[in-house]
């Protein structure tokens, strides 16, 4: 039994009006895109082509799938020779699929894969890889801290997590949990909210960042208060954009979205969470700025995997705000994809055709069985006429016997 102080945890858990925060029905049907053709359908290209390795359900539930059905690219599991596939998508929810799989060896070698070789997103994983690249951690010990902290089950997007006072006994471990101390970003006007920054990523770009305002008692949901997309630099200094850059490399993150918290207290950033299979819709984002987010992602996911095609399918800056909806006449929006995003300075230095050959070195193709031999055929039964030989003889003199 964990031990709690009752007084504190129902403090820490002090729920506002949850109605005011209910998340609508997930709209499936695309029709926030507005009531007329984006600018992409308008110029009839011909549409690039995703491969999508992994969970496909899961896919149509995502980010990236807004983004691309937005786009008008078509995607699917598979092409055939005369449809030849752009690139391809490695989604791994759980980071629990069989990279050395033929098939996923196969179409790797055709086609570059994105997120191939992202190495894990486990809250530990991510804790102590944050520590490697950071020098600092947000991990601690329960059987050594003193004071309150929070565990979170190592899962992506389990939102499983709850408060606790340490120490705890070794036997009150869950070991599939992650054990953190409670970082605080709270806002500097309104009191029991706090903050937190999501930054898409997209190798070494930044389209914007999502400044998220949530009720203390809603900080695990997903139910926001406001939500709105700014300049990274707005939140974030170039040094430490950099570094977060710089840190998806390393841990062989090429497409997500990372969870940031600055600490009231230091003041240093901590990467909380890292998402390589964000979902769609953000709660509490208007039509609005999800058309603008997705044109944004748009422009950063050409930049970055298909650059000799962002010339001719880029969305330029005066359709990026592009959501039209008739009964509702606006004025557009001003938004300049080069002026919002950030870009490293430093290289992206993520060599795709090394760790390649890297995995089809560590992880060989299995060997093909070879055929059967057809089993030798038994000589013309000669041991049994050797035996009927014998057997006659002593049958013979069976009766000689004395």
């Amino acid at each position: 039994m964990l031990r709690q102080d009752n007084s504190m945890i129902r403090d820490l858990l002090k729920q506002e009006d949850v109605t005011k925060y209910e998340i609508a029905e997930e709209k499936v049907n695309f029709s926030y895109f507005g009531d007329k053709p984006s600018y992409l359908e308008t110029k009839n290209l011909e549409p690039i082509r995703v491969s999508i390795y992994g969970d496909y359900p899961h896919f149509e539930k995502a980010t990236a799938y807004f983004m691309l059905k937005k786009a008008g690219v078509i995607f699917g599991e598979r092409f055939d020779a005369e449809k030849k596939c752009d690139i391809g998508w490695f989604r791994d929810p759980r980071i629990t699929l069989n990279k050395g799989a033929n098939k996923i060896r196969e179409r790797s070698k055709k086609i570059k894969m994105i997120n191939l070789f992202l190495q894990d997103t486990s809250k530990n994983f991510v804790a102590e890889s944050v520590e490697q690249h950071f020098g600092y951690t947000f991990k601690i010990d329960p059987n050594t801290y003193q004071g309150y902290c929070i565990a979170k089950h190592n899962g992506n997007g389990t939102k499983s997590c709850f408060f606790l006072k340490c120490p705890i006994n070794a036997d009150e471990i869950f070991h599939d949990h992650c054990y953190q101390k409670i970082i605080n970003f709270s806002s500097k006007t309104e009191e029991g909210v706090l903050n937190e920054i999501r930054v898409p990523i997209f190798k070494n770009i930044i389209p914007f960042a999502f400044f998220k305002r949530r009720s203390k008692g809603l900080r695990f949901t997903s139910k926001n208060r406001s939500m709105k997309i700014g300049n990274p630099l707005e939140y974030l200094s170039e040094e430490e954009c950099k570094n977060i850059i710089s840190y998806c490399n390393k841990i062989g993150l090429e497409y997500g979205e990372l969870d940031i918290l600055r600490c009231d207290e230091s003041g240093l950033i901590y990467i909380i969470d890292v998402n390589n299979t964000p979902w769609w819709p953000p709660n509490n984002l208007s039509d609005t700025d999800r058309n603008i987010s997705l044109n944004l992602m748009w422009n950063a996911f050409l930049e970055a995997f298909l650059p000799d095609k962002f010339q001719y399918y880029h969305v330029p800056d005066e359709n990026i705000d592009d959501f039209v909806n008739v009964n509702k006449p606006r004025e557009r929006l001003k938004i300049s994809y080069n002026a919002l995003k950030y870009v490293s300075p430093e290289p992206y230095e993520f060599n795709y055709k090394k760790l390649l050959d890297q995995l089809h070195r560590v992880i060989p193709a299995p060997k093909k069985p070879s055929p059967k031999k057809p089993a030798p055929k038994k000589q013309e039964n000669q041991g049994s006429v050797l035996e009927s030989i014998v057997n006659g003889f002593i049958d013979s003199i069976k009766p000689f016997s004395i």
